[in-house]
């Protein structure tokens, strides 16, 4: 049995029924319907009620998530491994989108575009002296497909773009310094936005903290893009707030959403994007082609796209 997590439009329905012909296909309308229906399941499709109606499964071999980031999937981890599920994610589906906001993010801190106005008399006008993405200096923390597509669009700016991946070994792809884990920390004294692009695993949790910002001038942006909890928040606001970094501008954050008590809010330095680099959408979704092309991988015996690797958690 297939058991889809969403609600489908009809044409994606469609699809799927023509790609799995024959075979059993449900959906989960609720919490309840959802525990009750995944113990037949072979496949399940979407994250709603997963998490929950998991420790009903009996029959399952492969989940396919709508998210790019597995993370709060992986809380269930040894359960996964347990019943022997293939966890597949969204990986690539969203790059666009947020490589797009990624660039807006950017701009805005360069451009101080939410800093312009004078909070005194917001009809002064009033010029600046202002920074330009083209010619500076950008380092990328994480080197999938997300950064990647970063890096291009950062690079056709005019930016100087370097990267850093987990790997021992510097390399270069295109125009592209790709630094390796030994060496990458040198580059972080004539850096000018450091852009955060890291998925959330116990190894990247705070990966960027006080060390890390330490090492960069007091003229850097810092963006995070990826995921909440690699950056230490609070070390970062101390920073930006007592001038020691010139800004940030981030759209994923340790605590989600951001209480309105929360000082990020205040401070004028940091711009505060509410996770929306991917945003809001539906009843038509950007990942159903992924799903049906996944379907029918899954079908015909053949590898599935975007396998998560339980021990690095992506």
């Amino acid at each position: 049995m297939i058991l889809l997590m969403y609600e489908p439009v009809e044409a994606h329905l469609d699809r799927l029924k023509q790609i799995a012909a024959g075979r059993h296909m449900v959906v989960a309308h609720s919490e309840e319907e959802a525990k009750k229906l995944i113990a037949d399941a072979e496949i399940v499709l979407g994250n709603r009620y997963f998490i929950q109606s998991l420790p009903f499964a009996k029959r399952l071999r492969w989940m396919q998530s709508n998210s790019v980031g597995v993370d709060l999937i992986l809380t269930e981890k040894k359960l996964l491994i347990d019943k022997n599920v293939i966890l597949t994610c969204a990986r690539g589906v969203y790059d666009a989108e947020l490589a797009e906001h990624t660039i807006t993010l950017l701009l805005t801190l360069f451009r101080q575009i939410h800093l312009l106005r004078d909070e005194q008399n917001e009809t002064r006008w009033k010029r600046h002296r202002l920074r330009t993405l083209h010619g500076s200096r950008c380092l990328i923390l994480g080197w999938g497909s997300l950064a990647k597509e970063i890096a291009r669009l950062v690079s056709a700016m005019g930016a100087d773009v370097s990267a850093v991946r987990n790997h021992s070994d510097d390399s270069t792809e295109g125009n592209i310094t790709v630094f390796g884990h030994h060496t990458w920390k040198t580059q972080l004294q004539q850096t000018d936005a450091l852009i955060i692009c890291l998925p959330k695993t116990p190894e990247t949790n705070h990966f960027v903290n006080r060390q890390i910002l330490d090492l960069l001038p007091a003229s850097a942006f810092v963006v995070n893009i990826g995921r909440g909890g690699t950056l230490d928040d609070a070390v970062l606001w101390e920073m930006v707030h007592t001038g020691r970094l010139a800004g940030a501008a981030l759209d994923v954050f340790e605590q989600e959403p951001l209480p309105a008590s929360h000082r990020m809010w205040k401070e004028p330095n940091i711009v505060v994007s509410p996770h929306v680099g991917r945003s809001l959408e539906g009843p038509v979704y950007k990942w159903q082609q992924l799903f049906e092309e996944n379907l029918g991988r899954y079908l015909r015996g053949e590898a599935l796209v975007n396998i998560v690797n339980y021990d690095k958690g992506y």
